[in-house]
């Protein structure tokens, strides 16, 4: 069960109106300064996030962080993919593989709900490949270099929102952590 007076905490409205629809739930959101933890394992970072926002907010809070692993790169930039676009934008991503014969790639999410004693999470992951160059007006951030494997060559970007949020990995993670509050597992 959804703890009540559940806060979505996310500076997104983009993620904001994903969760909300993937989780056909309306979600209060919150906008928080939180120390953004430094790390390659996306579950780590979302998990010490949520317990920073339940600090702040003293109230239940679903935080989620996402990771875009690049193969040929050792999964880099991961969950730092953040600070990747704000320093040299998507096209970057690209680039940074130009010369390179993998340009497999795999986008994850960790999606955390904690109440200030129990704590619930899903991760989410699917296979893609990062294009040659942006592409697509739709998503936000990364979403324009980031074709899934199950997308037939299109960017998350080129995907109706319906279809993205149908199969993404924000998608999958919300409905593990959906599946954990349901059965009433901690972890």
């Amino acid at each position: 069960m959804v703890p009540a007076g559940l806060a979505f905490v996310t500076s997104s409205p983009h993620k904001h109106r994903e969760a909300e629809a993937i989780l056909a739930l309306r979600l209060d959101r919150a906008v928080l300064d939180l120390p953004e933890p430094q790390g390659l394992d996306v579950v780590v970072i979302a998990r010490d996030k949520a317990r920073a926002a339940y600090g702040l907010l003293g109230r239940p809070v679903l935080v989620e962080d996402t990771s875009l692993e690049l193969q040929a790169l050792g999964g880099f930039p991961g969950p730092l993919v953040r600070w990747l676009l704000e320093a040299a934008g998507p096209a970057a991503i690209p680039r940074m593989l130009d010369g390179l014969h993998d340009r497999s790639a795999r986008a994850r999410c960790a999606a955390v709900v904690f109440d200030g004693t129990r704590e619930w999470f899903g991760v989410g992951e699917v296979a893609g490949a990062i294009v040659s160059e942006p592409r697509g007006q739709g998503g936000f951030g990364w979403d324009v270099v980031f074709a899934p494997d199950w997308a037939g060559g299109r960017t998350y970007a080129e995907l109706p929102p319906d279809e993205k949020n149908a199969r993404s990995h924000r998608r999958l993670a919300l409905e593990a952590l959906r599946r954990q509050l349901t059965v009433g597992c901690t972890s």
